[in-house]
């Protein structure tokens, strides 16, 4: 006799549907805060990263528009060899190898970079401190004043998509401690950060000069933590 082969029914298709559903449910934000913590520690490891360039690049003395034989800090697009480097001269110098690796040399035309879910912008000062972005492509813009850019630089990162590829944004500066915040305003290309956000007030807002604002509210009216050293 012939065996009958038995399918699966609607209703065990439907059954079958719906724990997947659950189950998809369950981990989905898991796996969602997985991944935003992963690119949270890429983000702080990145900022260490550019620590080091920058300490690095001013140490050696590769950008020094004034010619005092001081070094000055630097922008994405000098210190991984993408652009020349600022000299008084108007020299084409480039940096090979560079003091950080290539991934830093794709600069948007607002002058950010992107990497694991993160943007990232460096401010350079201007003759009153205030904070003056990277060109598009890279490198620092005219108004840098080389003065005070041997003194102070910072820098932002911010999710690309906030609370997708992470939450919290983080800030660091000439003096090495990493800040952070959380505010669903920083997200995205162009993130309204004003070059001041993480210092101290009082202050101007599109100013780099100061303290920095540990554990309490920065010019953004964001509370700023310390997130590491």
């Amino acid at each position: 006799m012939a065996t009958r082969q038995r399918g699966i029914t609607l209703l065990e298709l439907l059954i079958i549907l719906v724990v997947i559903a659950i189950i998809v449910t369950i981990a989905l934000p898991s796996l969602l805060s997985s991944r935003m913590s992963a690119n949270e520690s890429a983000a702080v490891g990145t900022i260490r990263q550019i620590l080091q360039s920058q300490v690095q690049f001013a140490s050696r003395r590769e950008a020094d528009l004034n010619s005092n034989g001081t070094g000055e800090f630097g922008t994405f697009g000098e210190m991984s060899g993408n652009v020349a480097v600022r000299a008084a001269s108007g020299g084409t110098k480039f940096l090979d190898p560079g003091v950080i690796n290539a991934s830093f040399r794709a600069i948007s035309p607002v002058g950010e970079m992107l990497r694991d879910g993160y943007y990232f912008r460096i401010y350079l000062p201007g003759p009153n401190n205030e904070g003056i972005i990277e060109l598009p492509g890279g490198g620092a813009a005219p108004g840098v004043d080389p003065d005070r850019a041997e003194a102070i630089w910072c820098v932002y990162a911010w999710p690309a998509n906030y609370a997708s590829t992470g939450r919290r944004t983080f800030f660091a500066n000439q003096l090495g401690d990493i800040l952070f915040t959380d505010s669903a305003v920083y997200s995205g290309p162009g993130a309204p950060i004003s070059p001041g956000a993480a210092f101290a007030k009082p202050g101007p807002g599109g100013n780099i000069d100061g303290r920095i604002a540990v554990n309490q509210e920065g010019r953004d009216d964001n509370t700023w933590r310390t997130a590491a050293r």
